[in-house]
């Protein structure tokens, strides 16, 4: 009887790695091929953004993977603020992954169909053991209603980038999308909120209040400076310095995670 029930379950298992491969066989588009034009910026849209609504990989898959990388739009974007960060952020033990969305409509659309995908990827797959999600702008609320609702047992560590997270009434069609931030960070979870100064933000620096400033116990909140190196910290740039960061805090988690050398 016992000897069935393995066989069930490892057959069950094959089957789910199969979907899932399936699921995401065709890579539309790959990172590693993104560039930026160097004419005509704001007339040109990344591949990203030609990309169908939901969850898609976009890079072929790797046989050494740990973690898998999320990244989620703003509104009004070519995409092209994602080409570096997201090739920073990528290296062989990571599959990244790109949510486009419509940030016309509430985060909790669409978001129950990507829970999905990714707690598919993640059952297919006991070798990850960690989630990183970046949400840039609006992609920010995204995040903060994706992580209110996280349920998996995989760590996940949620970076939200000059997001407004203060309120949501005016800003998805004058729409109340009901609440989006977490009530509390269950201990899986890691919130990082990577504020800019409100004067570098087109919208932010006409508003009375900040709206990137919320009190979310639990979370780590991180304020850019105005400028680095002589170089304004706008939203774009910031996404860049929160990329650098997040890769070299992982490059060193890895590290010290190996075992030390012995001597034979």
């Amino acid at each position: 009887m016992k000897e069935h029930w393995l066989r069930v379950k490892a057959l069950f298992a094959a089957t789910l790695l199969f979907l899932t491969s399936q699921l995401f066989a065709d890579t539309m588009v790959n990172l590693h091929d993104l560039v930026v034009p160097v004419e005509n910026l704001e007339d040109s849209h990344s591949e990203l953004m030609e990309l169908p609504l939901g969850l898609h990989r976009i890079e072929p898959p790797s046989d050494a993977v740990n973690r898998i990388l999320i990244a989620i739009h703003d509104v009004n974007t070519n995409g092209f603020e994602w080409t570096k960060p997201l090739q920073t952020l990528d290296d062989e033990s990571t599959d990244t992954f790109f949510i486009r969305w419509d940030p016309s409509e509430c985060p909790n659309k669409s978001d129950a169909e990507v829970r999905q995908d990714i707690s598919s990827i993640l059952n297919s797959n006991e070798s990850i053991t960690r989630v990183t999600i970046v949400g840039h702008g609006l992609g920010g609320l995204y995040l903060s209603q994706f992580a209110r609702n996280w349920k998996e047992l995989t760590r996940l560590d949620g970076h939200v980038v000059a997001a407004p997270l203060k309120g949501t009434v005016g800003v998805f069609d004058e729409k109340e999308c009901g609440d989006i931030l977490p009530k509390r960070l269950p201990p899986t979870i890691r919130f990082f909120q990577w504020r800019i100064d409100p004067l570098q933000h087109s919208l932010f620096k006409e508003m009375s209040d900040d709206p990137q400033v919320v009190e979310l116990d639990g979370s780590l909140v991180i304020s850019l400076p105005e400028a680095i190196d002589d170089n304004t910290v706008d939203s774009t740039r910031a996404l860049e310095i929160v990329a650098s960061r997040i890769q070299a805090e992982y490059l060193e988690a890895i590290e010290h995670a190996e075992p030390p050398e012995t001597q034979p």
